[in-house]
C-alpha cells in the first residue's frame, strides 16, 4: 500500500466532482452530507429498474430486492464491524434515536438518571431529555469551553448509583473534538448504565469498531459516509430483546424490525452496498490483495484516509491561524483528538457574511449552529449566526484547502 493517499484516485469515482454543480467548486460541506461514488448510484439505479417491488416474495424481481437490501445491510455491518442483524436502517439518525428513546422509556423508573452532553447534535439530546415524562432525571455533562471538548472527569463526577443511561458524541459536529468513547462506555457500564454513542461526525473520517467499543447503541448517518440518505443504528443484541415494540403489534420480539416503524427504505438500503463496492475497488487499485474480506479492506483504507485528513487538517488550521481576526473553535492543532471538521468565527464579520463571501469564490461552506445549539450557546456565540463550518474527507485535496484559505475575507 502507498505511504500517502492520493485523493485523485478516489475523486475519479465520484461523478459529482465532474458535474455542472460540482466541477468548479471546492466542497467543504461533507459534515452535512458527502458526495457518493458511482457504485452507489449504480446500485440505486439497478434497484429502481429491476427490483422496485415489495421484497420477500419468490418471484424474480422481489427476490432481487430482498438480496440487494441484504447486501446493503451487510455493507453497513462491515463498515462498523457489527452483526447485520443488529442494524436498524431508518430515515435518519434523529428519527432512529427518537424511536430508540421511546423503546427504552419503559425501562426507566422515577428518579433514574440520564446523562446527556451539551456538545452533541440535538438528535442525541432531545429524545433523552423528553424521558422526564416517565420520571427520569437529566444530568448534563458539559464540555470545557476552553478546549471545546468533553473531559471524562466530568462524566465520572456525574455517575451515581442512579445512573441508567449515558449519551455522548464520538466526535463533535462543530468543534471537531473526539471523545474517548471506549472509556466513556466502560465508565457507564461500570456504573450499571447503558451507553448510547452518536457516531455521525466520527464515522466518515475514522475507523469504527463496534465489537471493540461495546456501546449499547451506536448511531451514524450513511449519507455522510458516501452513501444515500439513510440513518444507521446498531443495537447490542442483549438490549434488543428488552426494548418496547415500536412497530406493528405482530412484529414485537422480531429484533430490529420492532425498532423500525414502517421498515427500512428499500431502494436506499440496496444502494448502501455501493459504499463497500467503492471501498473494495479502491483498495484493490491501491494494491490490496484480491481476496481480502471487506472489513480488512476497510481497516486498511481508513488508515490511509486518516493520515491524509490529518495532514490536510494541519494545513487548514495553520492557514486559519495566520488570518487576522479568525478564531478557530476547538483544538488548534491536528491529531487523533480532533476530526477534520473545523469551525471558526471572525472577530469583525458575521459567520453569515464570511460564508457568503466564500461561496462567492465557489468554496462550499455553511454557517449556523448545525443542530448543536447548546454547544454554540455554551461557547458564548450568537446561536442564530453560529460558526462557519468546514469539513474535509478523504477526497479533499490540498489545493482545495488552499482555495478555502485564499477565499477567506482578510486573507
Amino acid at each position: 500500500m502507498p505511504a500517502a493517499f492520493d485523493p485523485g484516485l478516489a475523486r475519479a469515482r465520484f461523478p459529482a466532482f465532474d458535474s455542472d454543480t460540482g466541477r468548479d467548486w471546492a466542497f467543504f460541506e461533507n459534515a452535512g452530507g458527502a458526495y457518493v461514488p458511482r457504485t452507489v448510484i449504480d446500485r440505486l439505479t439497478r434497484f429502481m429498474v429491476e427490483a422496485k417491488v415489495q421484497p420477500g416474495a419468490p418471484f424474480p424481481a422481489s427476490a432481487l430486492a430482498t438480496a440487494m437490501m441484504a447486501e446493503g445491510t451487510a455493507a453497513m455491518a462491515a463498515l462498523v464491524n457489527a452483526p447485520p442483524e443488529t442494524l436498524v436502517l431508518g430515515a435518519d439518525t434523529s428519527t432512529n434515536l427518537h424511536v430508540l428513546a421511546n423503546a427504552l422509556a419503559p425501562l426507566f423508573d422515577p428518579g433514574d438518571e440520564i446523562i446527556v452532553t451539551n456538545l452533541d447534535h440535538e438528535a442525541n439530546i432531545t429524545p433523552w431529555r423528553r424521558l422526564t415524562r416517565v420520571g427520569a432525571v437529566i444530568r448534563e455533562w458539559r464540555f470545557e469551553p476552553e478546549t471545546a471538548a468533553l473531559d471524562l472527569a466530568g462524566l465520572e463526577a456525574l455517575l451515581t448509583e442512579n445512573t441508567r443511561l449515558v449519551c455522548l458524541p464520538h466526535a463533535s459536529n462543530i468543534t471537531g473534538s473526539v471523545c474517548d468513547a471506549a472509556r466513556a462506555v466502560r465508565l457507564a457500564h461500570e456504573a450499571g448504565a447503558l451507553a448510547v454513542v452518536d457516531g455521525v461526525s466520527f464515522a466518515p473520517h475514522a475507523l469504527v469498531d463496534l465489537a471493540a467499543l461495546n456501546a449499547d447503541a451506536y448511531a451514524f448517518s450513511a449519507y455522510k459516509v458516501f452513501g444515500p440518505h439513510v440513518g444507521v443504528l446498531a443495537v447490542r443484541p442483549e438490549l434488543l430483546g428488552r426494548l418496547d415494540n415500536q412497530n406493528h403489534m405482530f412484529l414485537a420480539g422480531k429484533g430490529t424490525l420492532a425498532l423500525n416503524p414502517g421498515g427500512p427504505p428499500h431502494e436506499l438500503t440496496a444502494a448502501l452496498a455501493g459504499v463497500t463496492d467503492y471501498l473494495e475497488a479502491l483498495d484493490r487499485d491501491l494494491g490490496g490483495p484480491p481476496d481480502d474480506a471487506p472489513r480488512t479492506r476497510i481497516e486498511r483504507l481508513f488508515g490511509l484516509f486518516e493520515g491524509h485528513q490529518t495532514a490536510l487538517t494541519a494545513r487548514l488550521l495553520a492557514g486559519l491561524r495566520a488570518v487576522p481576526g479568525v478564531r478557530v473553535i476547538g483544538a488548534p492543532v491536528a491529531g487523533p483528538h480532533r476530526s477534520p471538521t473545523v469551525a471558526f468565527v471572525h472577530e469583525r464579520l458575521s459567520s453569515r457574511a464570511v460564508a457568503e463571501a466564500m461561496q462567492a469564490r465557489k468554496v462550499a461552506v455553511r454557517h449556523g449552529h448545525f443542530y448543536a445549539w447548546r454547544a454554540v450557546e455554551a461557547l458564548g456565540l450568537d446561536v442564530d449566526d453560529g460558526i462557519v463550518r468546514t469539513s474535509l474527507v478523504h477526497t479533499t485535496t490540498a489545493e482545495e484547502v488552499d482555495r478555502l484559505l485564499d477565499a477567506l475575507p482578510g486573507a
